[in-house]
């Protein structure tokens, strides 16, 4: 009966709770149809609850995505794409270039070059847990909105 047909199934909630169910849902079906989420006939918003709550208000994550990746601004796209995922395995690993250059599928000569440039752009900003919890945000949700195909990522 829904061959061919995508279909999205909201959080189990007690009845009284059944429209916020239904919002997370529609929420959830929205982003894979844009392409966000896989393209699986049956999405269950259990399953994506981290990127439900990081996209869940894009206009406040557009202007932490700007202000945070701000120093990217005036690279180049590949540049900025680039660097980006260098930090963003940075933030995501204990650092080491070996480890990143693994992850990242590059030499560590590439990884070493690419954390001088960044640090280079970010400044003390890398020392500050907050800052680097806040960019860890930032490029995560850029990367979610990058495979974004319904609408033009901020």
């Amino acid at each position: 009966m829904l061959r061919g047909r995508r279909v999205a199934v909201g959080p189990r909630v007690p009845l009284a709770q059944a429209a916020q169910s239904l919002r997370w849902a529609r929420r959830t079906m929205d982003l894979g149809v844009r392409g966000v989420l896989p393209d699986d006939p049956v999405l269950h918003t259990d399953d994506h609850l981290t990127t439900l709550w990081l996209l869940a208000d894009e206009f406040l994550i557009g202007q932490l995505r700007d202000a945070c990746l701000a120093p990217l601004r005036d690279l180049t796209d590949k540049q900025r794409a680039r660097l980006g995922e260098t930090l963003l395995a940075w933030l995501q690993t204990s650092g080491s270039a070996p480890d990143m250059a693994e992850r990242l599928g590059v030499h560590p000569q590439t990884v070493r070059y690419r954390m001088r440039r960044i640090d280079d752009l970010f400044g003390d900003r890398l020392d500050d847990p907050r800052h680097r919890m806040r960019l860890e945000i930032a490029l995560r949700a850029d990367d979610l909105l990058a495979r974004d195909t319904g609408a033009a990522a901020g």
